[in-house]
This record gives C-alpha cells, sequence and structure tokens, in this order.
C-alpha cells in the first residue's frame, strides 16, 4: 500500500489525476496499490504529468498548501511506494525522461 506521510496527499493526488483526466492513475491512487509494470509505469508518469500541470497552471486543491509543498511530499511518498513494491526501475526511467 502506498503509504503517505500526510493524509492530504491522497486527496491532492487525486486531484490532479482528475485535472488530467487520468482514470488508471485515479484507480491506482483509490486502490493504494500498483498490480503490474504497466500500473507502475502509469504511476511514475502521472507524477511527472502533475508537476508539468502544476507548473503551467493553479490547480485549485483540496487543502492548504502550495502544489509545490505537496508534490515535493508526493515525490518521496510515491518514489518510496514504488521502490518497496519492486517497481523502482519504473520511477528511475520516468525521472530520467523528466
Amino acid at each position: 500500500m502506498i503509504r503517505y506521510a500526510y493524509p492530504e496527499e491522497r486527496e491532492v493526488a487525486l486531484t490532479f489525476a482528475r485535472e488530467l483526466n487520468d482514470k488508471l492513475a485515479q484507480t491506482i491512487l483509490e486502490r493504494g496499490s500498483v498490480v503490474s509494470r504497466n500500473e507502475a509505469d502509469q504511476l511514475s508518469n502521472f507524477f511527472w504529468h502533475m508537476v508539468e500541470l502544476s507548473a503551467a497552471r493553479t490547480v485549485a486543491l483540496p487543502c492548504e498548501g502550495s502544489a509545490q509543498f505537496w508534490t515535493e511530499k508526493l515525490l518521496n511518498s510515491l518514489s518510496g511506494y514504488l521502490n518497496r513494491a519492486g517497481y523502482g526501475a519504473s520511477w528511475d526511467e520516468a525521472v530520467d525522461r523528466a
């Protein structure tokens, strides 16, 4: 399961998934885990799309704090989860493309 340092992280990530119309990322975040390499790739890519969107425009967040603050927290939570789940290569490949 994805372990968040703050409960708001999940809601922020879901907000971005909806903004990006990323149904698979939304499903993964709601479930709280990935079940395949494809999903790990999707979650990794979603994170960087989320960063790009937050840099391009303001997204109304469901909590206090800036998008930069929450994306930094999510970077730690999502990358840590993917590494623990055995999908660190998916994260590393997405980082290389970002």
